[in-house]
């Protein structure tokens, strides 16, 4: 029944075309623009050029902004007026609401391959291994669909609960220098950045194994991910159970 629901949630999100759009169109826009702004002479700490500082930044970041796809998909079938549709359906809510956030994962996991690949053939961005790029990108999207979910579940009122998801991408953003507003260099930002921050932590993770650096931090970063993703998980069953059964 969960694989279905999943297939049935993935052909509604690509049938949606404004979310290729927003999802893959316009980050290749912004990563075309700026990459070519800052140029191939620009070199940074890790030794990448503008264009592959650009690309990675703004893939990892787009798969933050995938997780509002959960939020307004649970928020519609699940806490709207046509709610009683799928309460009415022959299997528990809270089989609905994981194949949501499965599809999510799966539809974000689709437009990211897709930009890493562009991005690759065509702009010669060095993503070490592809498959670990990939697989980064996943626990990302999952820590970030699991925020949403949380969110939209357990605040009752979707405004709030969108301004919720709206602090926590931009606060993530900020701290991880995407926005180049200067950051004070203090231990707690440090610390956040990383062990919290979920961009961070998947840049870190690509970046280390794209430059062949010391594997520890690549897997402490992917590691953390992971737990990250744990813990969400056990928030959601504690806090949301009861809106979702």
């Amino acid at each position: 029944m969960l694989l279905r629901s999943v297939y049935f949630a993935l052909r509604r999100m690509l049938r949606g075309y404004i979310g290729f759009v927003i999802l893959i169109l316009l980050p290749l826009a912004i990563i075309t623009v700026n990459g070519f702004a800052i140029g191939d002479e620009f070199v940074d700490e890790y030794g990448r050029t503008g264009m592959e500082m650009i690309s990675i930044g703004i893939i990892i970041g787009f798969q933050l902004v995938g997780g509002f796809y959960t939020m307004e998909t649970i928020k519609g079938d699940l806490f709207s007026e046509n709610r009683w549709r799928l309460r009415s359906l022959p299997y528990p809510i809270y089989i609905h609401a994981i194949s949501i956030v499965i599809s999510s994962v799966l539809f974000n996991i689709l437009n990211g391959t897709i930009m890493v690949l562009f991005t690759y053939w065509v702009y010669g961005v060095n993503w070490g291994n592809i498959g670990w790029a990939v697989l980064v990108l996943m626990f990302v999207s999952i820590v970030s669909q699991l925020v949403f979910l949380i969110a939209v579940t357990v605040i009752k009122k979707y405004k709030i609960a969108e301004l919720i998801g709206y602090a926590y991408l931009f606060l993530f953003m900020i701290l991880s220098g995407y926005l180049f507003i200067p950051i004070p260099d203090i231990v707690l930002i440090d610390w956040i950045n990383r062990y919290i921050n979920p961009l961070t932590l998947g840049e870190t993770a690509i970046i280390y194994r794209m430059q062949g650096l010391e594997t520890s931090e690549m897997y402490l970063s992917m590691g953390m991910l992971i737990v990250l993703s744990i813990i969400l998980t056990v928030l959601i069953v504690l806090l949301g159970r009861r809106r979702l059964t």
